[in-house]
């Protein structure tokens, strides 16, 4: 029997890029943030919410491709990110505008 071939450690650009998907969500909320704060509230929550349930369908991926978006086993993370981000998504929608 043959041993298996050892792979060569990854560079750091590719340690980087390989967190694509916690990169994709955070910068998805952050940019609910920013139009949250520029007083568009509706359309930065429901951002900050699609930001999270995008999290939740990145994390049925493979283990080696989500990075540290995988916190705990597979379906805990994607039932919480997927009921966190739906939740806030409709709660956005729920919340009646003001009358000025």
């Amino acid at each position: 029997m043959t041993a298996p071939a050892e792979r060569p450690p990854k560079s750091f650009a590719q340690q980087v890029l390989g967190q694509w998907p916690l990169a994709a969500v955070l910068l998805g909320a952050f940019a609910g943030l920013v139009v949250a704060a520029l007083g568009h509230w509706r359309t930065g929550t429901t951002l900050i919410g699609l930001s999270i349930a995008m999290g939740g369908v990145f994390r049925l991926l493979p283990q080696r491709r989500v990075g540290l978006l995988a916190v705990r086993n597979r379906a805990i993370d994607t039932i919480v990110l997927l009921g966190v981000g739906i939740g806030i998504t409709v709660l956005s929608w729920s919340v009646p505008a003001l009358r000025t």
